[in-house]
């Protein structure tokens, strides 16, 4: 249920035309969290604020190119 109470922020994205209409906000909130988890959890990383922005930014990419959609 997070990720769908994240993906409230792709919703408001879509209101206003950011991303397409068939974008999928939990799987945009996914992919901008999956390098995060991947780095604690897995490689026992730190994660800094870059990490943080450059996940989310690369997710945000992919939303506005369509990449995630609800096929």
């Amino acid at each position: 249920s997070r990720h769908e109470q994240a993906a409230e922020v792709v919703r408001r994205a879509v209101e206003r035309g950011e991303v397409p209409a068939d974008t999928d906000g939990a799987d945009v909130i996914r992919m901008a969290v999956a390098p995060i988890y991947y780095r604690l959890f897995v490689t026992h990383e730190p994660v800094t604020e870059h990490d943080a922005i450059r996940a989310a930014d690369a997710a945000a990419t992919a939303a506005r190119a369509g990449v995630i959609d609800r096929r």
